[in-house]
């Protein structure tokens, strides 16, 4: 080996870079682990020595470097999740990427639970083989749990993009987005779980692709398009009248309802599909189709499940804006569920013993926050309809004492009250459409005085000899008279303003006041009742082509009340019923429930095409009072169904 030269001492990059200090030894040769000499003083030629030093040193930096390598790695290892990595040729997942929701009862909670107390002792043992052996156990642990939820997450969260043709031009969808920001439809604002920014990123998601749009995404567009249109259409929109609004809304509407049907939109729980399963509840109850949006309910409340939105410590999780999108969405799909449970009797999806997510906060600007605060009290309205049914229709509430019962029915109505006095406090000037907001609360006594009915219907059981209370006929007379009020309110506005009122306010409940005020007409040979009958029927006969709902209602009442008319004007009165002083109707104790018959009174010559007889009424007080049987399901009877047609 050739001796190191003055020149190649200079030339070594670790001498240039460290300077001498003129101490003796100075500290530059002192690093590098070499000899030194004063300036001037001869250089040692044995270089062999100075040489053997050196490549020591170069080993234990070497040795030092790898192990601050190893070191990097480790940290890297425990503050990010060990990710596999996707072949380049595959698509990124756009799917969730958090585990479906557990509870605390879970096996893969227990497991958590245990793998975090493992690593906990581990860090605290001072056996260091041992703890090194039950972290490179537990990091398996985890990685296996990783697998197996990414595995499952990745199942079907790829979205195909539909062909071009099927798509709205670009143009349209530019126009209607700057639409929508400059001046909301009243879809949008009225169902404040979506707002104007979401709609302008879930187009340019669509149109304009950086990544694969995640399933449901095209639903959602479809769905909340069908009804931007449709709000621009019927309010006549001179900015949108160059488009073919007509076209564009069909194709809307049939892309949306063949979306619903697709199986990969019930699998793999995202807050789009969610938001679309809502939308696709809100079609099924304009369009009267109970069963298809209960449907629907049960998948969107599935995925709310899975996806833990009914818990308080899911959302904490996630940003705040996506925590409240998350809440908008659970709590409308919780107000529906309720109402649609009480309305059909079966008990309710969301159960309130099971959820503590937070409702979401009030907008802040004036024109949104009235929408908001009425759909906060409409939430707390929702959870009065489920302890309805809870407490007073469901198996366990037909087990509770007579003092139960009333003490729930008491409790009940005083709650229900209250919060119509709190949605009446909310000041909805300043807010958009405030037109339709003072709408909705000049039918806060329709729909109070509505579900007080049937409260008060619960009076009475099979057992009972009492009928129908005075209580439960006074709330029932009260309603369908501020039906009539409400009915002034918006019979001389637009089309589409009057379907919003059949559809949100006069189909809301189950219409039992009607049967209640027709049960007691024909009991008493009261023509005050029939006038109220009358005058209902009359008014909902003028409405009765604004949706398959109206006209399903009207049919109904319109039978009952033909019925009606020749019993009251007969004066011959039902035989198994008795009214008291106070006007509760009453079953005599020894005729006992389903003996109520009416009398064999002949139809006049221009009533011959009525097909509901004594028969068919007789049979269905029985079942409306003599069973308890919910009206809906009631009316949803084949003898009934027949009777009608």
């Amino acid at each position: 080996m050739a001796a190191r030269t003055p020149s190649t001492a200079r030339n070594s990059f670790r001498a240039r870079a460290i300077k001498c200090d003129k101490a003796v030894p100075c500290s530059g040769c002192s690093t590098l682990g070499i000899a030194c000499s004063p300036a001037g003083a001869p250089l040692n030629n044995s270089a062999t020595p100075q040489r053997t030093t050196s490549d020591e040193y170069e080993q234990r930096l070497s040795s030092i470097q790898e192990q601050l390598d190893t070191i990097q790695k480790a940290l890297q290892q425990v503050t990010q999740p060990s990710i596999p990595v996707q072949p380049a040729s595959q698509p990124t997942s756009t799917g969730p990427t958090a585990p479906p929701f557990e509870g605390q009862s879970s096996f893969h909670h227990e497991t958590l639970v245990a793998r975090d107390a493992a690593y906990s002792a581990a860090n605290t043992s001072q056996n260091g083989p041992l703890g090194d052996y039950v972290s490179a156990a537990l990091s398996s642990l985890k990685n296996s749990l990783y697998r197996h939820h990414a595995s499952v997450g990745q199942s079907g969260t790829h979205s195909s993009t539909l062909p071009k043709e099927q798509l709205l031009s670009v143009d349209l969808v530019v126009a209607v987005v700057k639409k929508v920001k400059s001046q909301p439809p009243f879809f949008l604002v009225s169902q404040s779980w979506i707002d104007s920014t979401r709609v302008e990123s879930l187009c340019q998601a669509i149109y304009f692709p950086l990544n694969p749009v995640p399933a449901g995404s095209f639903t959602l567009f479809y769905g909340l398009l069908f009804y931007i249109i449709r709000d621009y259409l019927h309010a006549g929109d001179h900015e949108l009248a160059r488009y073919d609004l007509p076209s564009s809304l069909e194709l809307c509407e049939n892309q949306f309802l063949s979306s619903l049907s697709k199986p990969e939109l019930m699998v793999d729980p995202t807050l789009e599909k969610i938001q679309s399963l809502l939308l696709g509840v809100t079609k099924a109850q304009e369009e009267f189709d109970v069963q298809r949006g209960w449907t629907y309910l049960s998948l969107a409340f599935n995925m709310c499940q899975s996806m833990g939105l009914h818990r308080r410590s899911t959302l904490e999780k996630d940003d705040f804006s996506v925590a409240e999108a998350k809440r908008h969405a659970f709590w409308a799909l919780y107000t529906i569920d309720k109402n649609i449970s009480l309305n059909i009797g079966v008990t309710s999806h969301f159960q309130d013993h099971d959820i503590d997510a937070d409702l979401f906060s009030p907008s802040n600007n004036p024109k949104h926050r009235p929408w908001d605060l009425m759909g906060l009290v409409i939430i707390e309205f929702a959870g009065i309809q489920g302890r309805v049914y809870d407490k007073l229709y469901s198996t366990s509430a037909s087990r509770e004492t007579d003092e139960q019962r009333s003490i729930a029915i008491q409790s009940l109505s005083s709650d229900l009250m209250a919060v119509r006095d709190k949605l009446l406090a909310i000041d909805v000037s300043q807010g958009l459409y405030a037109d339709s907001l003072h709408g909705m609360a000049a039918c806060a006594d329709f729909i109070a005085c509505s579900v007080l009915t049937v409260i008060y219907r619960a009076q009475t059981r099979p057992r009972d000899t009492m009928a129908i209370s005075s209580q439960c006929y006074g709330s029932a007379t009260a309603a369908l008279q501020s039906h009539l009020k409400c009915f002034t309110y918006f019979r001389g506005r637009q089309t589409h303003k009057q379907t919003e009122y059949v559809n949100w306010i006069l189909l809301y409940p189950s219409f039992t006041p009607f049967v209640i005020v027709f049960t007691h007409a024909i009991t008493t040979a009261s023509t005050a009742d029939l006038a109220l009958l009358q005058d209902t029927t009359s008014s909902l006969e003028l409405i009765k082509g604004l949706s398959r709902g109206s006209m399903h209602l009207y049919t109904v009442c319109e039978a009952f009340v033909r019925a009606a008319q020749i019993l009251v004007n007969s004066q011959q009165t039902l035989t198994g019923l008795e009214q008291h002083q106070d006007g509760s109707l009453f079953l005599p104790t020894s005729d006992g429930p389903g003996n109520i018959s009416l009398p064999n009174v002949p139809w006049p010559d221009d009533m011959i095409d009525l097909s509901m007889n004594q028969a068919d009424i007789s049979m269905f007080l029985n079942d409306f009072i003599g069973s308890n049987r919910s009206l809906m399901d009631i009316l949803s009877s084949d003898y009934i169904n027949e009777a009608i047609q």
